[in-house]
């Protein structure tokens, strides 16, 4: 990493170091983010436990989910490979 970088990644770090001091100095907005991360923690362990109980289940919803992922993957990259051979054509 060049020396600019580690500049900037200092900047950006201190950028939002400062932000978030700014944003967690109301109590109002501690408060909201407590209450979202306890929301989170609290879903995390009931799908913890859904998967603990079903993991065939879930595993096949996974499986699932990640072939239809790949199946748009797949069409969305054979349009853009479509229209970049129109591309070349009308260039030529």
């Amino acid at each position: 990493m060049s020396k600019q970088n580690k500049g900037l990644f200092a900047f950006l770090a201190g950028v939002t170091a400062g932000a978030a001091a700014v944003f967690l100095s109301k109590k109002e907005n501690r408060d909201k983010a407590k209450e979202v991360v306890d929301q989170t923690v609290e879903k995390a362990k009931k799908i913890k436990e859904e998967v603990e109980e079903h993991p065939e289940e879930i595993g096949k919803t996974v499986k699932d989910e990640a072939k239809k992922i790949v199946n748009k993957v797949k069409k969305e990259m054979s349009k853009s490979e479509k229209k970049e051979k129109e591309v070349e054509s009308k260039a030529k």
